[in-house]
């Protein structure tokens, strides 16, 4: 039946854009992710993924992680659980350290996290999204640290054509879910503003799979606002936001509690650009905070338990000069700031006590790098280096070099590829720093690194209306960064550079619009890593696939299909005080959207998740979702 499921989805067949753009079929669409300036997509030296605004409307009722699930080569793992549960990473075989998370083009970071700085993706809506862009593999010469596997730009709504234009948007669904959304958005001469809010609250049900357990329930808010002021080639705009999640939580798999976290974030920002005759200046700069606190439920009443406090400042500016049609190169200067705190409650007292003090703990780096683009006829290279001075490792050089061929005929293309790339990840504020009594501090750690190499091919046409691409990887990773026990009487621990890892794959996809009324594609990827238990979690195979059909002006039904191969996992049992490792089942889940114009102002939309009520594990120990729907509205003005 699994086999037969599976087919069933393959044949709906592979993309590594998850859908196309279906408004609007001749329009090229651009991007920044691959070169900090804009490109048309399929001009890029590696394969970029784009879910643009069109895509997303097809995943209304859905969250970010739940979109992002759906890309080529990720495994977002808890995606299936509870809502509220934390989202790991896993693309192309590594963690969520690898990963960059981008806000309009700038980093957004969590600095507060153990071993990863990536910004939590459950604090942010998928309501206030324009458009996601993807660049997978070794991107550090662009973007620095962390961006050794995947980057991933996230685009506001902030384009407006009237002085006043906005949305309001409801939903409700499985589990007491509601939500609302608001946008008010407008463009007045020479000044663009945004505001924009969100709510949403769930009773959810038990994180913990077990029987009469409790349901663990969550609320989240995000207030984000920008003002913009374009004068002649200057551009300029001011951001900030504020996002919050509270959410129940349990003692781990199997293990039910009674336990709540309440996790805040605020930004604020500034983005300005200046255009001359044969180049632009841009400059970014963004302030974060984060505010995580974890509490038990102790005498009919919640306790602190722990708190950590994360503030990261971030600043660059780069110039892109084109000497000709064919020559033009970026060259710029970053520098970025940050600063952890942390809190616990001793055995026996009362109020929380200072393990870190933020004001002692910090990272700063500088970083210079320049990107070169040459181009002749079919003949293009992309070369770069970027040269980082960390206050605690030093100097670390990486570089890329990506040569490829691209032709054109007309409304059709056809590109081919091969980079080699190094990377590299900065060891995180508590890796450094440590956190008494069970994890020592290590100042003498070094970058994590890797070298990857990538061959990318992509055809088809320029509008998206049909493309094929397939890329194939090599990975080989060194001084990975790795917990482990150096004192056995106090069973105190020290992140180390000890590890050393290769991981190989490709990405297969394909999007076909063949016919006004239908579209089908999908995408499959395969990974393996050399040390097989760093692979806990991570599926050697996906398969992501979709038909969407119009029957009627207006009306847009899509199937979706999931397939996951199997993988393993371990968990803690608390009955035998061991832990045990299990191979869990490969699954297949079909969901359904169906999103309806009723007119020009007002549309609806009705999302089914899990349509086959299958019954599977995502992670050992937790709950699945079963069959859920989420109905909503939109109205614009």
């Amino acid at each position: 039946m699994k086999k037969r499921l599976f087919f069933v989805g393959a044949m709906l067949v592979l993309s590594s854009d998850i859908f196309a753009q279906q408004e609007n079929e001749t329009q090229i669409e651009t991007v920044t992710i691959a070169s900090k300036t804009k490109q048309q997509l399929y001009k890029t030296g590696k394969n970029v993924q784009l879910i643009s605004a069109a895509d997303l409307e097809k995943h209304q009722g859905q969250s970010l992680p739940e979109v992002l699930n759906q890309v080529a080569g990720f495994q977002i793992v808890s995606n299936f659980n509870n809502g509220q549960e934390p989202k790991a990473m896993k693309i192309r075989g590594g963690k969520s350290a690898n990963v960059l998370i981008l806000m309009d083009g700038v980093p957004l970071k969590d600095v507060t996290g153990n071993d990863y700085n990536v910004s939590d993706l459950r604090l942010l809506s998928q309501e206030s999204v324009e458009s996601i862009e993807i660049l997978n593999g070794a991107s550090s010469v662009l973007y620095g640290s962390n961006a050794t596997v995947s980057v991933i730009n996230i685009k506001t709504k902030k384009t407006a054509t009237r002085s006043i234009e906005g949305i309001l948007g409801a939903r409700g669904g499985s589990f007491s879910t509601f939500a609302q959304n608001a946008l008010l958005k407008g463009k007045i001469k020479d000044l663009t503003y945004h505001v924009s809010g969100f709510n949403e609250k769930s009773d959810g049900l038990s994180s913990a799979e077990g029987e009469n357990f409790e349901k663990d329930g969550f609320e989240k808010q995000n207030i984000s606002a920008m003002v913009g002021y374009s004068f002649g080639n200057f551009n300029l705009n001011v951001n900030g936001g504020w996002n919050h999640h509270l959410f129940d939580y349990d003692g781990g798999a199997f293990s039910d509690g009674v336990y709540r976290a309440d996790d805040r974030q605020h930004f604020v920002g500034a983005n300005a650009n200046f255009k001359y005759k044969n180049g632009e200046i841009a400059f970014n700069t963004r302030f974060s905070g984060n505010e995580r606190l974890g509490q038990s439920f102790v005498n009919s009443a919640y306790q602190d338990d722990f708190s950590y406090a994360g503030r990261s400042f971030f600043s660059e500016i780069f110039n892109n000069y084109r000497f000709s049609e064919h020559v033009n190169i970026t060259v710029g200067a970053q520098f970025e700031n940050q600063k952890m705190g942390a809190k616990s409650l001793p055995w026996g007292k009362t109020q929380l006590e200072d393990v870190l003090k933020l004001e002692d703990t910090e990272l700063h780096a500088t970083d210079i790098f320049a990107n070169a683009n040459f181009s002749f006829n079919i003949l293009n290279l992309d070369a770069g280096a970027r040269l980082t001075d960390n206050s605690k490792f030093g100097q670390h050089w990486v570089y890329s070099l990506n040569p490829y061929l691209l032709k054109e005929l007309e409304t059709y293309y056809l590109k081919v590829g091969y980079s080699y790339s190094t990377a590299f990840i900065a060891p995180t504020l508590y890796q450094t720093y440590g956190s008494l009594p069970y994890v020592l501090a290590n100042f003498e750690l070094e970058p994590e690194t890797n070298f990857a190499h990538e061959i990318d091919l992509s055809l088809g046409k320029k509008d998206r209306t049909l493309v094929f691409n397939a890329s194939f990887f090599f990975r080989n990773e060194k001084n990975v960064l790795t917990y482990g026990i150096v004192d056995f009487q106090t069973y105190a621990g020290q992140y180390l550079n000890v590890a050393e890892n290769k991981a190989k794959g490709f990405e297969l996809g394909v999007n076909y619009r063949l016919h006004p009324m239908l579209r089908l594609g999908g995408n499959f990827s395969f990974v393996e890593k050399e040390d097989e238990a760093t692979m806990l979690r991570q599926p050697k195979q996906r398969v992501n696939s979709y038909a969407e059909f119009q029957p009627f002006s207006g009306t847009r039904i899509t199937v979706n299909h999931q397939f996951i191969s199997k993988r393993a996992d371990s968990f803690y049992n608390e009955n035998t005080f061991l832990v045990e490792e299990v191979m869990l089942d490969s699954f297949n889940l079909f969901n359904l959207n169906i999103n309806q114009k009723i007119n020009s102002k007002i549309d609806a939309y009705l999302n089914i998740g899990n349509v086959l009520n299958t019954s599977y594990v995502d992670v050992i120990g937790y709950t699945t979702k079963p069959r859920n729907y989420m109905l909503g509205v939109n109205y614009r003005f």
